[in-house]
């Protein structure tokens, strides 16, 4: 980098910078610099009182409280459901990775239903911790006559082949059927 001096003038000795075959004008340069810091500046403290507003909108975004209530009773069911499924294939060892693959699918897709329709980000981790603080899974050599009555009255394989009963994803049950896509 060369510095090149330029003979004084009214406003005293310009230091004139030669960079990639053009001239730089330093002193004119730090004034522009300000100038835009100082409309940077006040874009950004604009911007940050906008911020101020958005937990009051994002207040308004989120489910009617009705409404969120039976989102978490049918989170609830669901687990409860998929806790059976657990239970009644888990001497299945082909069957039981798909189970949890399954379980994290629904998950993402009740998710973002409720993202469409509104829910606050509190909404969706509340019924995500519903489900997860609910369902259970059981080692290959658990018994429990009570579950194992249950399997075989809910009929639980054939649910599952149908996906019908125990076995409905949790998007697909109400009220998330009737949540904007």
């Amino acid at each position: 980098m060369r510095v090149w001096e330029i003979p004084r003038t009214r406003t005293g000795r310009r230091r004139i910078t030669l960079l990639g075959g053009s001239l730089i004008d330093n002193q004119a340069a730090g004034v522009h610099n300000g100038a835009i810091m100082i409309r940077s500046a006040r874009n950004i403290l604009a911007g940050g009182f906008l911020l101020l507003t958005l937990p009051a909108a994002h207040a308004e975004a989120a489910l009617e409280r009705v409404q969120f209530e039976a989102v978490l009773m049918t989170a609830r069911d669901y687990a409860d459901d998929r806790s059976l499924i657990f239970y009644c294939l888990r001497g299945s060892t082909e069957t039981v990775p798909f189970l949890y693959a399954g379980l994290q699918a629904d998950l993402e897709q009740a998710v973002q239903k409720l993202k469409s329709a509104g829910a606050s980000a509190r909404q969706s981790a509340e019924m995500v911790q519903m489900v997860l603080g609910t369902v259970r899974t059981y080692p290959r050599d658990a018994r429990d006559d009570a579950l194992d009555r249950r399997c075989i009255s809910k009929d639980v394989e054939r649910s599952r082949a149908e996906v019908k009963g125990v076995s409905v994803p949790l998007f697909l049950r109400p009220p998330f059927d009737k949540l904007a896509r």
